[in-house]
């Protein structure tokens, strides 16, 4: 029994053309649109302008040789540690009293 509940039936070689068309319009029309709307929108423009800055200043620091870290040599920033809300050191919290 199968599992499927329709039945896959072989592509016909006329399928397989219409469905490679079929896909080259989808694209054609993704594309257009996104080209469509980075022109009439600005906003679309700034965020693009922004995802191309951030592209660019990521891709730098890949390829820049002063920023490889390896673990034999450790990060240059200090982390900033953060202590946990129930340490040791903290100070008890009292709870509130609702006046009503």
């Amino acid at each position: 029994m199968a599992i499927s509940p329709f039945s896959a039936r072989p592509a016909s070689p006329q399928g397989e053309g219409r469905r490679a068309r079929l896909a080259i319009v989808i694209a054609t029309v993704g594309i257009a649109a996104t080209l469509l709307a980075y022109a009439i929108s600005p906003g679309v423009r700034h965020a693009v302008g922004h995802a191309a800055h951030s592209v660019k200043h990521a891709v730098g620091h890949v390829f820049d040789p002063d920023h490889v870290f390896s673990p034999a040599r450790p990060h240059p920033k200090k982390l900033h540690l953060v202590q946990p809300l129930h340490s040791a050191h903290a100070k008890p919290h009292s709870p509130s009293r609702s006046k009503g």
